[in-house]
């Protein structure tokens, strides 16, 4: 009997030993390939809870250089909405892509006096940027006259990763602490709940069916993941309305999707220095469900389709995870966007056609 008991101790401490070992090395894959792919142990940046949108920037906005001030005669407010992308990933504040479209908006003529506020968020899609919204627009006193989602990239990557149309960064770990508690038995002991939804485990398994594990183009999930994004980006543009606002939804660029042509030089030092390049089903997802997307949008007025602006460039300008942009790159898509903007709805614009006026007095009809 003592026998018995002892391999049974021994098995039981051998499948606890392997779990743990298992978890470690798990843990250890995930954190240096963070480390590998962004230079820092953690993904992101520090995050608060949020009652709006579950999650924003520890230290909320982040400051826009060469924004002209509240008062000026003719200001329009633009707030931006995004990813790391938005935010920046350079620690100067003048050299993120709000700041960029700030200087080529007030300093490069024909001049359109604009306030542009970063609301970018690491790791922030459609879905958490509409929540974003919603909370500027409740808690801020100063309304924007302009509305910009630059997406694409993370509504790409968090639908590969848990194929979902309700996928964010986090989904996995939200969703168990939250529904497990009356799900299982474990729900009761939330410390080791927590810890099996946090798993690293878990965590790589959601990595590689990003990255290794192809999306179906049949998935239904996919196709209500589609109808979601495009009900989303509608009601941001009534709402947006509703404020006397505009909404502008730019595609971003990302480098496994382009389909001009680029140098030739200039490609083949990106093939080097792209994190897992074209060999794995990564390029694959996201060209099907960028495009997926793309295909479902490009009708819509309030969408501009970004994916090429990058092509003409004579140096690289994708950072190694091959969706993050350069200085350089960010310049040249700020270039485009201000540009955008002063022809769509800066005064040229409204001296000729009238009905792109920016007006904080007009309420749309919602239909």
């Amino acid at each position: 009997m003592r026998t018995f008991w002892r391999f049974l101790f021994r098995g039981i401490m051998i499948v606890v030993g392997s779990l743990v070992l298992l978890e470690i090395l798990c843990f250890l894959v995930i954190t240096l390939s963070i480390y590998h792919i962004y230079g820092q142990l953690r993904e992101g940046e520090p995050v608060r809870y949020d009652p709006y949108a579950l999650y924003i920037n520890l230290h909320g906005e982040r400051p826009t250089a060469n924004n002209a001030p509240y008062g000026t005669k003719d200001l329009t407010t633009i707030w931006m909405f995004g990813g790391a992308t938005t935010r920046g990933i350079s620690l100067k504040d003048d050299e993120t892509l709000p700041s960029f479209v700030s200087r080529q908006l007030n300093q490069v003529p024909p001049v359109m006096p604009a306030h542009v506020v970063n609301f970018g968020v690491d790791g922030f899609n459609a879905l958490m940027e509409v929540k974003y919204l919603q909370k500027a627009l409740i808690e801020r006193p100063i309304k924007p006259q302009i509305i910009t989602f630059y997406d694409g990239d993370n509504d790409c990557a968090y639908f590969a990763q848990y194929r979902t149309p309700y996928a964010h960064q986090g989904y996995r770990q939200v969703r168990g602490l939250v529904e497990s508690y009356h799900h299982s038995f474990f729900g009761m002991f939330k410390s080791l709940n927590a810890a099996w939804y946090t798993s690293s485990v878990r965590e790589l398994y959601d990595k590689m069916r990003e990255g290794v594990f192809a999306v179906s183009p049949d998935d239904p999930a996919l196709k209500e993941y589609l109808n979601q994004c495009v009900a989303r980006y509608d009601y941001v543009d009534k709402v947006a309305r509703c404020f006397g606002a505009h909404f502008q939804l730019f595609w971003q660029p990302c480098w496994w999707v382009e389909t001009g042509t680029v140098a030739p030089d200039v490609k083949e030092q990106e093939n080097k220095t792209i994190i897992l390049n074209k060999r794995w089903a990564m390029e694959k997802n996201y060209v099907l469900i960028y495009n997926a997307l793309l295909e479902r949008l490009h009708s819509k007025p309030y969408f501009m389709d970004l994916r090429n602006i990058l092509t003409s460039r004579q140096q690289p300008v994708y950072e190694s995870d091959g969706m993050h942009l350069n200085p350089t790159g960010d310049r040249m898509v700020a270039k485009f966007i201000g540009d955008f903007l002063k022809k769509k709805y800066g005064p040229a614009a409204v001296g000729s056609r009238g009905t792109e006026a920016l007006s904080s007095n007009y309420t749309a009809r919602l239909n």
